[in-house]
């Protein structure tokens, strides 16, 4: 295969039944730069899947996984893929036609393509009905160590080449939940940067039941602190300390917003240790806080000095180019 060909990996339990997984298909069918292969890593699935896709997509390659989880099923697709180039997408989402057109170009004019992990701006698109709205793109956690307080890429939205996969090795299969979200922990703490796409390419499916749904944020929210916390001990104490008081600030916030009292007092009493009395940490929260309800032409400029104030350094952003009028944000 040539040097700019993609193997996009999809995984995939019961996708069938879910009743989203053609219009995923089709939106990688339908890509103006096509794929070389498309490789579905079925994860045990009961409903029929497999023989399913086989039989109506012929153009996809199904490999079976017997039920190890999302972390080894991306970890069997990256074994077997033969081109330069790998993309993700779940099973429900939707890629733009020009997403793989524009992410090789973005690669091709790079200077050091394998040291990038290129990602996608996206839209939600809820479930029920409505047209894609708007996302703010997480740049402000698109560096090392700001990356510990949030995950700057959605899986669905990736490519990244073969060699930068080699490098890093395989999905951690051992942890609970955010498998993903550390991988991109290691790429950032290892120098590896991300550049995200000059427009929307991902429409990201929002729906019930979701692994975040907000019935188990509390659950979600403390297995991720579970995963943090190795990296966050590779940092000063006092840094460290500031990271994983921010994080317990807006996660309490999230739950208060969303789950309610309940749930925020339990995810209060469960982590430790509670925040410290620092001016910094609060003053990065109000400002966080301030920025979600921002207008979207300055919330990341707020963003990155709330990051500023956390961290102790200047953060510099990945380079985020105007959408073009036609695209949503």
């Amino acid at each position: 295969m040539s040097a700019a060909a993609v193997s996009v990996i999809i995984c995939t339990r019961n996708g069938w039944s879910r009743g989203f997984l053609d219009a995923t298909l089709q939106s990688l069918l339908a890509q103006s730069r096509p794929a070389q292969e498309i490789l579905l890593i079925d994860d045990a699935s009961s409903d029929g899947t497999a023989a399913y896709v086989r039989q109506a997509y012929p153009q996809v390659t199904v490999l079976p996984n017997a039920g190890k989880g999302l972390a080894a099923a991306r970890n069997t697709g990256v074994a077997a893929v033969r081109s330069a180039w790998v993309a993700f997408i779940d099973d429900d989402d939707i890629w733009r036609p020009e997403k793989l057109a524009e992410q090789l170009s973005q690669a091709q004019a790079s200077e050091t393509p394998d040291a990038v992990v290129w990602a996608s701006q996206i839209a939600t698109l809820r479930s029920d009905a409505g047209a894609p709205a708007p996302w703010a793109t997480p740049r402000q956690f698109a560096s090392w160590p700001a990356c510990l307080l949030g995950s700057p890429i959605q899986p669905s939205g990736v490519l990244l080449s073969k060699k930068l996969l080699s490098r890093m090795g395989p999905f951690n299969e051992q942890i609970q939940e955010g498998a993903a979200y550390d991988y991109w922990i290691r790429c950032l703490s290892a120098g590896i940067s991300i550049h995200y796409s000059s427009k929307v390419l991902l429409h990201y499916r929002q729906h019930h039941p979701q692994m975040t749904a907000m019935s188990r944020k509390l659950d979600h929210f403390l297995n991720i602190d579970a995963m943090i916390t190795p990296h966050l001990a590779r940092l000063a104490p006092a840094l460290a300390n500031r990271i994983r008081s921010a994080r317990l600030l807006g996660n309490l916030r999230s739950l208060l917003s969303h789950t309610g009292i309940s749930a925020a007092a339990s995810y209060w009493r469960t982590s430790v240790p509670h925040p410290p009395s620092s001016l910094r940490i609060v003053s990065y929260f109000l400002l966080d806080t301030i920025a979600c309800r921002a207008p979207h032409r300055i919330r990341h400029t707020l963003r990155q000095r709330a990051m500023q104030l956390l961290i102790g350094k200047k953060t510099s952003l990945p380079e985020l180019r105007p959408e073009r009028s036609g695209h949503p944000m």
